[in-house]
């Protein structure tokens, strides 16, 4: 075997390691999670008398770390959308943040923020897939120097988290097409073994699934002449958002960039939510289990009013600091409002109407098609798969007009 195919194999290996790494950091940063949330709000809460009160003070305590991270530290934790314009901007990404990102998220979501862990997460991944691929370069241009040391010494660089780096400089980018094919290839297994890998030790912990079928469906031509009205309701959903978003803005603003002030007011609204409607706390994905087996024994002002608060408490944590993702919160939301207008129709498929006013409603307030749409049907039987795609359609048509019509106006 010729020293061409012992550096294919050394960086394949090399690959999967890191990726293997970085599917074990997000697994871990999940698991302490769920267990510090079940400690805190679940094991301490029932040898307590009055847990109510530890509760309120809990969340307090939470927005006074908050608030102190943030004027050490800044915006952190950085958000998937940060990430990426980051990256689009730069061509490069500071990864040296990563380890802090995380802590302050959990920190953020275990003290019962009304937000996802996907921002942090995402962005998270992204950093370490940059790290990723500064180490595999270091070893793909310094091979034959790297090959000349002894196995300590090459095992050193290779582990080293902070040195022998190498930077993408599109200069020295390979531009030959097999090289290119063989780049991409190695992605998509480094991609598919980091999922495999957070996967399985999600799965070997015992973790909470992440999404979970809502139920069965069985719709037809009856629930079909509902959609148009439907996907309009969800948009209607979408502007009291908005509204909302600028209640939130509006409020905040008024601090005057007073960093500790608005996130210990941050802790006092998820305090006082904990003793008002608990189930509204955190990302929603644990409450979303519970929904098929809840939703019957609610009224539909309770659905309504929970969908509400939902998104009020969302934008009440993301404006006073504690920073997080939207997607999970807005669908917990959305889905909860598709519930309460189902309850109007019980002649009809329920799940029908939950999934387009659901998918309606989060695309618009979310303004990513693809990706929501995507997540949603986890959430669905198949049989709704055309549904929520359709909607995906339609709303990236709506986005494609709305921006040809201001160009033809201008022209």
């Amino acid at each position: 075997m010729t020293e061409k195919y012992f550096k294919i194999i050394r960086l394949l290996v090399y690959g999967l390691i890191l990726s293997g790494i970085i599917g074990v950091i997000s697994s871990v940063f999940l698991i302490l999670v769920n267990g510090l949330i079940d400690f805190l709000w679940t094991d301490i809460p029932n040898t307590l008398k009055e847990p109510s009160i530890y509760t309120l003070l809990l969340c307090i305590f939470g927005g006074i770390l908050i608030g102190f991270s943030r004027r050490k530290w800044g915006n952190i934790p950085k958000t998937a959308n940060d990430a990426i314009v980051e990256l689009k901007t730069t061509q490069r990404m500071d990864y040296s943040y990563v380890y802090l990102n995380l802590l302050i998220a959990v920190l953020i979501l275990i003290f019962g923020a009304s937000v996802g862990p996907e921002a942090a997460l995402l962005s998270s991944v992204i950093a370490l897939s940059i790290w990723q691929g500064d180490k595999m370069r270091y070893l793909y241009f310094s091979y034959n120097e790297w090959k000349k040391g002894s196995l300590l010494t090459r095992l050193k660089k290779l582990a080293l988290p902070h040195n022998y780096l190498i930077p993408y400089n599109p200069d020295r980018a390979p531009i030959e097409k097999k090289l290119l094919v063989f780049k991409k290839v190695l992605y998509m297994l480094f991609i598919c073994n980091g999922i495999m890998t957070f996967m399985f030790f999600m799965k070997i912990s015992e973790q909470p699934p992440l999404v979970i079928k809502l139920g069965e469906t069985s719709w037809g031509l009856d629930e079909a002449i509902l959609f148009i009205p439907l996907v309009l309701f969800g948009i209607l959903f979408s502007k009291l958002y908005k509204l909302i978003d600028k209640a939130m803005e509006k409020f905040f603003s008024k601090m005057n960039n007073k960093i500790i002030l608005s996130a210990v007011i941050g802790g006092i609204g998820i305090g006082l939510m904990s003793l008002i409607a608990p189930n509204l706390l955190f990302s929603g994905q644990l409450s979303m289990q519970e929904l098929p087996s809840l939703v019957p024994t609610l009224s539909i002002a309770t659905l309504i009013l929970a969908s509400v608060l939902k998104l009020i408490l969302m934008e009440f944590c993301l404006k006073s600091g504690w920073v997080g993702g939207d997607i999970l919160p807005v669908i917990f939301a959305s889905i909860l409002q598709g519930y309460a207008i189902a309850t109007l129709f019980p002649q009809l498929d329920m799940l029908f109407i939950v999934a387009v006013i659901g998918s309606s409603a989060s695309i618009a307030i979310l303004k990513t098609p693809l990706v929501v749409g995507l997540f949603l049907m986890l959430f669905f039987p198949k049989e709704l798969a055309p549904v929520i795609l359709t909607i995906v359609v339609l709303f990236i048509s709506l986005s494609k007009m709305s921006k040809k019509v201001p160009q033809e106006i201008t022209a």
